[in-house]
């Protein structure tokens, strides 16, 4: 019997599936996805008890490596921010901005404008060391808060890079109904974007943590921003992120995705 075959009976699928739930919950698990779920209180039923983000080993990766470098999904952001800075836009929201590793990589490819206000939102657990560092790097126009402040929700330009599927009330479309004035950008990267419903998910994120997260029907997601008066304008791939999901291998696809969208005139 072909070893395809084999791996569609159900006593083989079940041992599969559990020898793919071990791997998870281990070191050797650490990156990858797993479980189905329709909510994130399910899904922290399913998972050990874990301080998800708020973990010291996280703002020491930030501070030390990711504030200092860029990769390649970086590219297509930093391009539509020049434009969009060299059309007079002055502050920009930073959705999970961490310590502020973006303001600080990007400076060394962007000229930022005079007065720039780079403003983070981000979980407590990351905002004193931000502050701590913006004020040993005197990077002024960077400021942190675990809030909405109203004008924050104002700024011209709103980054999220790899943060929006972990908050789990406060989405996207929900924080564009409560802003006075809509951003003028929206600078969407690392988005776990499928062509299937969309669930929740966890992740293994390493030093003992694991976090549910939402994985976005690519349609729905779209059509739900450009509701809000949005033109898509650009779309990439970021194939340096990949859904592999251990014991569910029907929800994998093979990249992530980054969004440019503007509102229309």
């Amino acid at each position: 019997m072909p070893i395809a075959t084999l791996k569609r009976l159900p006593p083989i699928r079940a041992w599969l599936r559990k020898r793919a739930l071990r791997k998870y919950f281990t070191q050797r698990g650490i990156g990858y996805h797993s479980g189905h779920f329709s909510t994130f209180a399910q899904a922290r039923a399913w998972l050990p008890p874990s301080p998800e983000f708020s973990h010291d080993q996280f703002t020491d990766e930030y501070v030390h490596q990711r504030s200092h470098r860029i990769w390649a999904f970086d590219y297509p952001v930093l391009f539509w921010l020049r434009k969009a800075l060299e059309e007079g836009s002055t502050t920009i929201l930073d959705i999970g901005g961490s310590i502020g590793n973006q303001f600080y990589a990007y400076q060394h490819y962007l000229s930022y404008p005079p007065g720039l206000e780079w403003r983070v939102h981000e979980l407590p657990a990351f905002i004193q060391e931000g502050r701590d560092l913006a004020a040993a790097r005197e990077a002024h126009g960077l400021h942190f808060s675990d809030e909405w402040p109203g004008d924050w929700l104002s700024s011209d330009i709103w980054i999220a890079a790899g943060a929006i599927e972990f908050m789990e009330t406060d989405n996207l479309p929900a924080l564009l109904a409560r802003a006075d004035r809509k951003p003028r950008h929206l600078l969407l990267n690392k988005l776990p974007l499928t062509e299937a419903s969309a669930f929740v998910s966890t992740q293994n994120i390493g030093f003992g943590s694991y976090v549910p997260h939402h994985v976005f029907n690519r349609q729905a997601f779209i059509s739900a921003i450009e509701d809000h008066g949005y033109e898509k304008i650009d779309a990439w791939e970021v194939p340096e992120r990949t859904f592999m999901s251990l014991g569910f291998a029907a929800d994998c696809f093979d990249t992530y995705s980054g969004l440019y969208f503007r509102l229309k005139d």
